[in-house]
């Protein structure tokens, strides 16, 4: 079995691959994250909800419909409803009305088809992978390399499988919760699974008593590059934040989320061109992230934070 990593590795800060490599492969797909490991990242951050029958499998969202081909599948016609999800209304197939085998019938897509048209050449390749089958795989490449690599899981949907339940603390074995790293929005979620080690994701960045009070429970927070790396009103980057220090203060690490390539997503100072889906400086904003102190950056694009991660002054790269 591999070793779950620590924050940093060797002094590192981490490169997370957010949904494995998504930006070259179909989200949460075996083929996504083995690409991401041999792409030098050093965990996959992974996104886990569950089916009927109480099996953990990775998708973002819990309507299957744009990542899957469910739509395609005739003999799913009648699962399709509309739900309440989180106070939205939603029509579409949910996972959890779906037993795993059931589930394993339908094929991935990407989900940017427009954007990512190499990824979506990769549309009908895999199944959706289970939780198990990840750590099957991480350990594989661990043992290939000679190297500790991670598994970052986020609960997704906490409070709506509840509904449904399904609550995700008590789906997670404790084999499992020894060896992978935790991620929510969902404080009770975080605690109840009590796992040794754990990230509070927030939308907006958190005030220091919150930071104080999380620090009771959690590892560390996972924010958005905004949160560190503020941008003017001409979406321009500069200075970051003081956010850093002040979870450093209190004894948590601080992850970023989500590095991409694509100009539409990078300040507009780091931007390459004008077309909205072409290439900016990404590596760049990555650099800046990581001189800014983080624990880990969280990337559609592993390569490319590898490469940021190596500007750091004085960083011997020793993974």
């Amino acid at each position: 079995m591999a070793l779950r990593p620590p924050s940093r590795i060797l002094g590192s800060p981490l490169v997370i691959a957010h949904r494995g490599a998504s930006g070259h492969r179909p989200e949460h797909t075996l083929g996504s994250y083995e690409l991401a490991y041999r792409l030098g990242a050093d965990s996959v951050e992974l996104d886990v909800v569950a089916t009927k029958d109480g099996h953990l499998v990775c998708r973002h969202d819990v309507e299957l419909s744009r990542t899957t081909d469910v739509a395609r599948r005739p003999e799913f016609t009648h699962l399709r409803r509309t739900l309440e999800v989180e106070g939205e209304l939603q029509t579409g197939w949910f996972v959890h009305d779906f037993t795993l085998a059931e589930l394993r019938e339908l094929r991935t897509r990407e989900r940017w088809s427009r954007k990512r048209s190499a990824s979506a050449s990769h549309d009908g390749r895999w199944p959706v992978p289970t939780l198990a089958e990840v750590v099957e795989l991480r350990d594989a490449e661990a043992a290939r390399t000679g190297t500790r690599l991670g598994i970052h899981v986020e609960l997704k949907s906490v409070a709506h499988l509840r509904t449904q339940g399904l609550w995700l603390p008590e789906l997670i074995a404790d084999p499992e919760a020894d060896d992978l790293t935790f991620m929510s929005f969902s404080s009770s979620a975080l605690e109840a699974l009590g796992a040794s080690r754990s990230y509070k994701i927030y939308d907006q960045t958190p005030a220091p008593k919150e930071l104080s009070r999380i620090s009771e429970f959690v590892s560390g927070v996972a924010v958005r590059r905004k949160a560190v790396l503020p941008r003017d009103v001409g979406g321009r980057v500069g200075e970051p934040s003081k956010l850093v220090a002040k979870a450093h203060k209190r004894g948590l690490d601080v992850l970023v989320w989500t590095h991409r390539a694509e100009n539409q997503h990078l300040p507009s100072n780091l931007r390459i061109g004008a077309a909205p889906h072409g290439h900016g400086d990404a590596a760049g904003e990555a650099a800046m992230l990581f001189q800014a102190g983080i624990d880990g950056l969280i990337s559609d694009f592993p390569e490319i934070a590898v490469v940021g991660r190596r500007r750091l002054p004085g960083l011997a790269e020793a993974l």
